[in-house]
């Protein structure tokens, strides 16, 4: 299938962004617990703390590299979503990818979903529920959102008046 469409190239940005507001919690965290058990619990050893530090910032560190410079570009490579007359394929994942057919006339429920970060860029990512469970087009265009879940309904609409005509 040629005609994929990739989420938007302002993701990797908010993916990158969120990452970095992750990281920099798990770093206050680690520096919370060395100040609480230094001035006021004493729960560890002056030693064992030290290496809980390193441990820990390193952990942090790794952590900070796989997902502000790895994880963005690949999901970016991998995630794709295909919009064709009566199915939507939406292919997604990290390490196990995982394409998704489903037809249009069996989407009971379109939902938008807008984070602070992806307002800020005018993203949005659509959930698709089924009797099956639930699919996500993730960081896309906002105005392209609102089309695609206008056409999903406009879809299922018309479904339901030919069921109703028979």
């Amino acid at each position: 299938m040629s005609n994929y469409q990739y989420m938007h190239e302002s993701g990797k940005t908010v993916m990158r962004l969120s990452a970095l507001i992750v990281t920099a919690i798990l770093c206050i965290l680690l520096i919370a617990l060395y100040f609480i058990n230094h001035i006021w619990l004493e729960w560890l050893a002056q030693e064992t703390m030290k290496w809980v530090l390193i441990c820990g910032t390193g952990l942090i560190l790794i952590y900070g590299i796989v997902e502000l410079i790895l994880v963005p570009k690949y999901r970016y490579k991998i995630f794709k979503y295909a919009v064709e007359d009566n199915t939507i394929t939406v292919r997604n994942g990290l390490w196990f990818v995982k394409v998704v057919k489903i037809p249009l006339f069996r989407i009971q429920n379109v939902d938008t979903h807008e984070g602070i970060l992806m307002r800020k860029y005018k993203l949005a990512s659509l959930t698709l529920s089924t009797a099956g469970g639930n699919t996500e087009i993730k960081l896309i265009n906002k105005d392209v959102a609102a089309k695609l879940k206008q056409n999903i309904k406009q879809v299922n609409q018309n479904n339901d008046i030919e069921t109703l005509n028979y």
